[in-house]
């Protein structure tokens, strides 16, 4: 028997870390002063709104794939949720702190690192 990927907490709480790096995303984009600098913090934003995006797509083609039960049982689906968990606290921290390109991208790895690690879940 299979299970949906995106019915691993890990899965769940990914979705939540990455909708809320989005959302501090366009919060700094919303005060950052448009600039076609592609080194200026706008031009640097952006792209990691559009990692987020990418990210946020990758991780629900991972939630339609189904895993074998031995591995949704298994250490990695553990460790995964740990790793998820200290995404989500990366998050919360970017959420509480001053925003700044720099933030928002370690938040974004984070994430980015457990979406990496779903989708190799389903994979022989």
């Amino acid at each position: 028997m299979a299970i949906k990927t995106n019915s691993l907490d890990a899965w769940k709480q990914t979705r939540n870390t990455l909708a809320q790096n989005l959302a501090s995303t366009l919060e700094f984009l919303s005060t950052e002063p448009f600039s076609a600098d592609p080194n200026s913090d706008f031009r640097k934003a952006r792209a990691q709104r559009d990692r987020i995006l990418e990210e946020i797509e990758r991780l629900a083609v991972a939630g339609i794939q189904e895993i074998d039960d031995q591995i949704a049982a298994g250490d990695l689906v553990s460790r995964l949720n740990d790793l998820a968990k200290e995404a989500d606290e990366e998050a919360d921290r970017l959420r509480e702190a001053a925003k700044t390109v720099d933030k928002i991208t370690k938040a974004v790895d984070m994430a980015a690192g457990v979406v990496t690690k779903i989708t190799k879940l389903a994979r022989p």
